[in-house]
């Protein structure tokens, strides 16, 4: 008998960040899948009201959200006591430089760029970093 669910996905968490609510729906059905506890979030408020009462193992943080950028997201992450060492994994349809540059000077795991992969190789992507996260 196959199983599907991946021994080393227990327990594992993520909470995807993503306003484009089919991106975020085929995100959250392949993570599910694997066997990951998925948490959804449309808006940068929503994600941090998510974190209030959650503590998922990675973030998957779109750049481009209404009102609160990802960024801003990212930045009252790393200001708050309890979440600030959070892994968090940027998405964005662009990678400017200047954007990534300043993701990573606020300790970022990856920075994604949407258009340069499926859908699978981003669920691939953020597998591969839960694995490596304790």
């Amino acid at each position: 008998m196959h199983m599907s669910m991946d021994k080393k996905m227990e327990g594992k968490s993520i909470l995807v960040v993503e306003d484009e609510q089919a991106l975020q729906e085929a995100l959250q059905f392949k993570l599910e899948k694997e066997g990951i506890e998925v948490f959804t979030a449309s808006t940068g408020e929503e994600a941090l009201e998510v974190l209030k009462k959650h503590r998922p193992t990675l973030v998957s943080l779109d750049l481009l959200l209404p009102r609160m950028n990802g960024l801003e997201v990212l930045q009252k992450i790393r200001a708050d006591a309890h979440l600030h060492d959070l892994p968090v994994v940027m998405v964005s349809v662009s990678g400017g430089p200047d954007k990534i540059k300043q993701a990573f000077s606020m300790n970022v795991v990856e920075y994604l760029i949407k258009s340069e992969y499926k859908i699978e190789t981003l669920v691939d992507k953020l597998k591969e970093i839960l694995e490596k996260s304790p």
